[in-house]
């Protein structure tokens, strides 16, 4: 069996790091405790990131040559085989495969790419190019159940997600934010969305304008997928009627 296929997350995300210039033990360790950027990902205690390195050498990814410190001290210096660092790129250029894996092993690349300067525009169109399919399948279920309620808003979210990494505008426009575009309708109002409810046909969508000022549109449920809406979307509500009443306490 290719031992490459044994590697847990912790021990992949270790010969990414070493990949990229971390050469020793206990600097690694550092890099996983919870008060650090990797950490907030994934949280390791010394013995877990050793034994990860033990795993490492063993499978033929990083070697370990003592060497001794300034203060006479014995150190091992890591370094990536050939073997490792090819396998550390490629883990690290790859898309997760399931959307439950974006908080750990895509949130991982993200943050390590971040740290040591690496562009991961190539990584989130192949990250969004793989979830297509299986948001687009998601969204075409009409099961009611809390289980695939779930799934879908986070398919939702997920796509939302790469989007804001990207720095990619998604949201529609309107007359106030594209000159290209002229929408009759004055009257807009900026809101987000609190819940969305859906039918076979018709999607009630909960907006709140400000604590305590809530409406409530109903539009297809083509719509609603097609605009991504969820709990936390910023919206603009557009109202075009002939009777505008005002009220006064």
């Amino acid at each position: 069996m290719d031992s490459s296929k044994l590697l847990d997350l912790p021990a992949q995300a270790s010969l990414a790091l070493v990949s990229l210039g971390v050469e020793h033990g206990y600097g690694l360790a550092r890099h996983f405790e919870s008060t650090s950027e990797v950490g907030e990902v994934l949280t390791l205690s010394r013995p877990v990131v050793y034994r990860s390195l033990k795993t490492l050498e063993a499978s033929g990814f990083v070697t370990a040559t003592e060497t001794t410190g300034g203060r006479g001290q014995l150190k091992r210096l890591l370094r990536c085989t050939p073997r490792g660092e090819q396998y550390a790129a490629e883990w690290m250029g790859a898309p997760v495969t399931h959307i439950r894996d974006m908080r750990s092993a895509l949130l991982l690349k993200l943050v390590i790419s971040d740290l040591y300067g690496l562009d991961v525009t190539r990584l989130i169109e192949r990250q969004r190019a793989t979830l297509r399919p299986i948001v687009d399948a998601l969204l075409a279920e009409g099961n009611r159940d809390a289980v695939s309620l779930w799934r879908r808003e986070q398919a939702r979210s997920a796509l939302r997600f790469l989007d804001e990494v990207q720095g990619v505008d998604r949201e529609p426009r309107t007359e106030l934010q594209n000159d290209a575009i002229t929408i009759s309708a004055r009257n807009q109002l900026r809101a987000v969305v609190t819940s969305v409810k859906h039918g076979d046909i018709l999607s009630s969508v909960h907006l709140e304008l400000e604590p305590g000022q809530n409406l409530t549109a109903t539009i297809t449920r083509e719509a609603t997928d097609a605009l991504q809406l969820a709990p936390g979307s910023t919206v603009t509500a557009l109202f075009k009627a002939t009777d505008v009443m005002v009220a006064r306490r």
